[in-house]
């Protein structure tokens, strides 16, 4: 018997399972994002912002996990709308970034489609997966950071 397109056998390589996972849900909460016009992506960076205040790039880069060319390119689209500014900082090679007002009211008016988000996945996992996911994956992080 062999295995259907749809039905692959499962990895053991935590690495390509988390990868999958994150891809899957990434296009889950994009989902409920569309009708708003933002992606995952562009939420997480909002969210990041208003709870940090003004923030150097490389340190957002760090908060975010993301390398910082990659932060770079995702800010582009995010200050093109003007929902953040990215400005010098004190070293000409530091940049700072905030987000603007028009940039709190996207996050606010996104906020009910990525709570749909969050509940629908909720409902949807086993008992008991949500709050162990939540409670070991920032610990994974942090090991495989090396930190």
């Amino acid at each position: 018997m062999s295995a259907s397109y749809n039905d692959p056998p499962a990895t053991t390589c935590l690495c390509n399972a988390l990868r999958k996972a994150s891809r899957s849900v990434s296009r889950f909460y994009d989902e409920e994002l569309r009708a708003v016009g933002l992606r995952t992506t562009q939420f997480s960076l909002l969210r990041l912002l208003s709870r940090t205040g003004p923030v150097r790039q490389g340190e957002m880069s760090e908060l975010a996990a993301l390398e910082e060319t990659t932060l770079t390119r995702n800010l582009r689209p995010l200050a093109t709308a003007g929902w953040v500014l990215v400005q010098p900082g004190k070293d000409r090679r530091q940049k700072l970034v905030a987000i603007t007002p028009e940039g709190t009211a996207k996050l606010e008016e996104a906020g009910p489609a990525w709570e749909r988000a969050q509940t629908r996945l909720r409902a949807m996992l086993p008992k008991g997966a949500w709050a162990d996911l939540l409670a070991v994956l920032p610990e994974v992080a942090h090991l495989a950071s090396g930190e």
